[in-house]
């Protein structure tokens, strides 16, 4: 079987994990060209994961003309994802895009009539859906496993983007990334809230810059409300000043909890405790992995996509994209405002 002939356009800190991802399938995958406008990095890269000289590009335009693709990683700043995914898409080349997919609902809506046009297979880099516990918990909400979800806790912090990760500090320029903590972590975070219990309505929200001197905000809260028909809450921490602390999700439910720590084992904890104080309570791990596994994974399930294979978890696609992008953008309006704000997609 041929193996898929793959660009990746932007090959920084996060380009890297997706060139990893996809050298560790030579059996399906050959990594035929890559683009960046650092031609140091450009050369690093295309040195370490055996790409040629002529096939690496400083623009991708360029790339996209000369090279027969099947499918494109845009792993570039925040700015310039809906230029080039556009590009890619009106290409008819498969596309993983890096979040948050544009920094504008009309952007965001323009891509989904771009793939009504032309219907190439699209994943939003969800990256978190992919460690092995979240798999694993949203199948176990899906099968009823903790009853009727009531309540889910999303922490996602650490200390930001870090000089020597990240190639440059665009992160924390907010004509370039739009946002900080919010639109990084955030976007993760709002994401797998509306992957395990459903669309989230209602925002109430404070985004702030506490301690970093810089343009975007490095630390947010968010208060979610799923709705009527889910009568589910959701609480969200975000930050980018944080070196300790529970990072992961916590999901309860009439008939028991998940407890997901990020990159560890998760854990089931089902039964009750009784008026008399006797209890049923048993708790079981529910993924033996211990490590953080969801890049890896994350590449395997966009490879197996374009291939047309079964995933272990769901794709996310534009339209998760696009919804947790109105959610990110409603907590921006709520913060700015003071007010709880219907999400508007």
């Amino acid at each position: 079987m041929p193996k898929l002939s793959i660009g990746v356009i932007g090959v920084g800190a996060v380009g890297a994990y997706h060139l990893k991802g996809y050298a560790a399938a030579p059996k399906t995958v050959q990594i035929t060209a890559i683009c960046d406008i650092n031609k140091t990095r450009l050369d690093e890269m295309g040195e370490t994961f055996g790409v040629a000289p002529e096939k690496r590009y400083r623009d991708y335009k360029k790339m996209l003309a000369n090279e027969s693709l099947d499918a494109v990683s845009v792993c570039v700043p925040n700015k310039f994802h809906f230029e080039i995914a556009s590009d890619v898409i009106q290409a008819d080349i498969n596309i993983l895009l890096e979040k948050p997919i544009t920094l504008t609902l009309a952007e965001s809506r323009k891509l989904q009539q771009n793939l009504q046009e032309h219907p190439v297979k699209f994943m939003v880099a969800f990256s978190h859906r992919f460690f092995m516990a979240n798999a694993a918990a949203k199948k176990l909400i899906d099968k009823n496993a903790i009853g009727k979800p009531y309540m889910m806790r999303v922490r996602y912090a650490h200390t930001g983007p870090y000089p020597g990760w990240a190639q440059s500090d665009w992160f924390y320029k907010k004509n370039i990334a739009g946002g900080g903590a919010m639109l990084d972590m955030g976007i993760h975070a709002i994401d797998i809230c509306q992957y395990f219990i459903g669309p989230i309505e209602t925002v109430q929200a404070e985004v702030k810059t506490l301690r970093k001197k810089i343009q975007v905000d490095d630390n947010a809260i968010a208060l979610f409300d799923f709705g009527k028909q889910a009568q589910c809450l959701g609480y969200m921490e975000v930050g980018w000043t944080s070196s300790s602390g529970f990072t992961g999700i916590e999901v309860f439910g009439d008939k028991g909890s998940l407890r997901l720590p990020m990159g560890q084992e998760g854990v089931l904890t089902t039964g009750i405790t009784k008026p008399d104080g006797s209890t049923t309570q048993k708790e079981t791990t529910i993924a033996g992995f211990n490590g953080f596994d969801n890049w890896p994974l994350q590449m395997e399930s966009f490879i197996k996509f374009c291939l047309g294979k079964k995933t272990v978890t769901d794709i996310p696609g534009i339209d998760a994209g696009h919804s947790s992008l109105a959610v990110a953008l409603a907590a921006f309006e709520s913060a700015a405002t003071g007010k709880r704000i219907k999400v508007k997609r």
